[in-house]
């Protein structure tokens, strides 16, 4: 009798060491280290760990921060339709409504360029697990720098990265620059004339006399705001800027817990940003998860593949953007193309290419496309292969490509070398 109780007690408490040993890997910290640990070389590889951590930690306290990690991760390797549905269980959708009649769409980015005259920053945000939220702000480049633009903020990027004197980034220049849309907006902007700047809150900015009282999150807002203007405004007090963020950072007014960054941005400058949200309705994995307006929007025939605005007969928006923000975007309508989004040919800046993957047949590969001489560049492309013989790659006309197909665990498999011809 005295033995049963004794392995009684050993199966609990082992039970209990595993259950605190899954608790600890479930948690906000932990989940980042491991979502960034191998950001600057690989940022795909945790994509694994990631997965095999659902049954731990897809559910519970953290399941939020799983999701949205995973989320991203699913990103990074092309997985559109994945990041979508790991973070659409976070997503609470309301406020059910309709349009006034008549309405019509037009394009976001002329819209929004419209809408720039007069204003010297113009904030659009993103949802971070969703790569296509990054081509309205590409597009936007070229009308804004003809408005006097030159210079395009990203909380995506460190400060410490001479991205600007290289001319392309790298897997250091930031965490999020590593998806190769984000990567593409860098490139984009660099060749138009603009200038990067990274305004992320860094190591020893913790804390100063100005937010001693603040807690963390608005403390962080505070110090991206602090930081643009120390490395634009300050330096070129006639500045035009376009700042690309995250979510409810581009808010302008204070809540009753936080002050965005787009409030002390206002603050610290006396100007009066343009935000532009393209979060609130944009597509998720299925159209019955989207907002009730974006679905509507939909039985009218008003979305496409651009982004658009949906407006009245006088030309003003009818869509309700967030709390304290100016205007509200309705995002892309992703069509697929051979299992790939159509937007990856990011406006004409890439075409579609056919690459075979013999090394994938009988099992999961990553493929990573960079142009010749560019070793160190973030891929132009980047896509997860599984049991596939041959695939296709998004890639700019005209160059010289180098393509590594990699298996899960970094080792390389092949290296093939292509030109992509123009049409």
């Amino acid at each position: 009798m005295r033995l049963w109780v004794v392995l009684l007690f050993a199966v609990m408490a082992a039970n209990a060491f595993a259950q605190a040993e899954a608790d600890a890997q479930c948690e906000p910290a932990e989940l980042n280290r491991l979502a960034t640990e191998n950001y600057d070389t690989s940022v795909w590889y945790s994509l694994g760990r990631f997965r095999e951590l659902e049954d731990v930690c897809g559910s519970g306290s953290g399941s939020f921060s799983y999701w949205s990690y995973l989320a991203q991760l699913e990103s990074f390797v092309g997985n559109h339709v994945a990041a979508l549905s790991h973070f659409d269980p976070a997503i609470r959708q309301d406020s059910p409504g309709e349009f006034p009649s008549p309405v019509t769409s037009v394009s976001a980015v002329e819209y929004v360029t419209e809408s720039a005259v007069g204003h010297r920053i113009v904030m659009v945000n993103e949802r971070h697990h969703a790569s296509s939220d990054r081509l309205l702000t590409m597009d936007l480049l070229a009308p804004l720098a003809e408005q006097g633009f030159r210079y395009l903020a990203i909380e995506a990027g460190w400060n410490g990265d001479p991205v600007n004197s290289r001319g392309y980034p790298i897997p250091q220049t930031g965490y999020y620059v590593n998806d190769v849309v984000i990567a593409q907006l860098v490139r984009s902007a660099i060749e138009l004339g603009y200038r990067i700047i990274a305004y992320e809150e860094e190591d020893g900015q913790e804390t100063s006399a100005e937010t001693s009282a603040m807690n963390p999150q608005e403390r962080r807002d505070w110090w991206q705001a602090k930081n643009i203007v120390s490395r634009v405004f300050d330096i070129d007090s006639d500045a035009k800027l376009l700042v690309h963020a995250g979510y409810d950072h581009i808010r302008e007014s204070r809540t009753e817990t936080w002050a965005p960054m787009a409030h002390f941005l206002r603050q610290f400058t006396g100007l009066d940003p343009l935000t532009v949200d393209q979060t609130a309705y944009s597509e998720r994995s299925r159209p019955e998860l989207e907002h009730p307006l974006r679905m509507y929007a939909r039985e009218l025939g008003l979305l496409g593949e651009d982004a658009v605005v949906i407006v009245d007969s006088e030309g003003e928006s009818v869509i309700p953007p967030p709390e304290t923000v100016d205007l509200a975007v309705l995002g892309i309508s992703t069509r697929y193309a051979n299992g790939r989004p159509t937007w990856m040919e990011m406006s004409g800046r890439r075409q579609e290419t056919a690459f075979d993957t013999p090394e994938c047949v009988a099992r999961t590969c990553i493929v990573e496309a960079r142009r010749a001489g560019f070793a160190d560049e973030v891929p132009l492309d980047r896509i997860e292969v599984t049991n596939a013989e041959r695939i296709v790659l998004y890639l700019p006309a005209g160059e010289e490509i180098v393509v590594h197909v990699m298996g899960l665990d970094r080792n390389t498999l092949a290296t093939r070398n292509m030109y992509v011809p123009l049409l």
